[in-house]
């Protein structure tokens, strides 16, 4: 048996109490009014890691599409409560509060939305570890993300042009979810930048099963981090022939099945691409590089 120790798998969120997420995603502004900045950004275990200013404060910050709301790090929670239902179905209660500066480069995101948490087994593998961006801050710009060379650009204007493809894309609660196709079948999957594995399945979906029946795997122990701090699971691990999104072909697709809410891609399937996020518009554009 494999063991892989630390493995980042970050959580989708997704409040389990009456109140209006939609409400909570659009809170704050961008400024200046116009913008358009680049900034490198580094990664660990193949998550993109973001220099920011927090309140005038250098952290660094995971970007992650399938994170509903922000979370800030702090070594206790504080504000209005929340309980949070995570990637791996476990719960946990958050804190909460509005952040007033969290600056990328030139481009400033005022008065956002966010949870806070202690992260114990999340913020030792970051260093000098500020949180997660998710959907309040992602959804107030345009991101092309250069993977390939480590760059981001961010604008409220285009910035992409026709080499790109669109791909199929809806929202739910501000989370991106797109469409994959295996063996003629086709899958809802969520795109999920925050997570470091290429493709995760659940084990007891519909996906998962057919997966189990038709491909070979082997069995790989390892830690990951989703609500509620780290986990050590057990899953099985298998490479996919081919993988379509559109007319585009991901050959040899490494993927696991394991327990978690819903099949996802993340930030390592694109790894040999450009990621266009274009939220004027509510799509993905992608551009493969070889």
């Amino acid at each position: 048996m494999k063991i892989n120790q630390s493995l980042l798998l970050l959580p989708i969120l997704l409040l389990i109490i009456g109140c209006s997420g939609t409400k909570l995603i659009n809170k704050g502004t961008v400024s200046p009014e116009q913008f358009h900045s680049k900034t490198n950004f580094t990664t660990v275990k193949t998550v993109i890691i973001i220099p920011v200013e927090l309140n005038g404060i250098k952290k660094n910050f995971v970007f992650d599409t399938g994170a509903e709301y922000n979370i800030t790090q702090r070594d206790s929670i504080f504000g209005r409560t929340f309980t949070i239902s995570g990637a791996s179905k476990r719960k946990n209660k958050f804190g909460s509060e509005v952040i007033k500066s969290l600056k990328i480069e030139s481009v400033i995101f005022e008065n956002t939305f966010s949870l806070n948490e202690n992260m114990v087994g999340l913020k030792e593998q970051i260093p000098n570890f500020g949180g997660l961006i998710g959907q309040p801050i992602i959804s107030k710009a345009n991101w092309l993300i250069d993977y390939p060379n480590k760059k981001i650009e961010i604008a409220n204007k285009e910035l992409s042009d026709n080499s790109f493809q669109t791909i199929q894309t809806k929202r739910k609660n501000g989370t991106p979810y797109t469409f994959i196709s295996i063996n003629g079948q086709e899958y809802e999957v969520i795109i999920d930048l925050g997570s470091s594995s290429k493709m995760n399945v659940p084990k007891d979906s519909k996906l998962g099963k057919e997966l189990l029946k038709t491909l070979k795997f082997h069995n790989n122990k390892r830690e990951r981090y989703t609500v509620g701090g780290l986990q050590t699971i057990t899953e099985k691990v298998g490479v996919i022939p081919l993988v379509t999104i559109g007319s585009m072909e991901f050959k040899d697709v490494e993927m696991n099945i394991n327990t978690s809410s819903q099949p996802r891609i993340g930030v390592s399937f694109f790894e040999n691409c450009l990621i266009y996020i274009d939220n004027t518009n509510g799509v993905y554009r992608i551009k493969p590089m070889n």
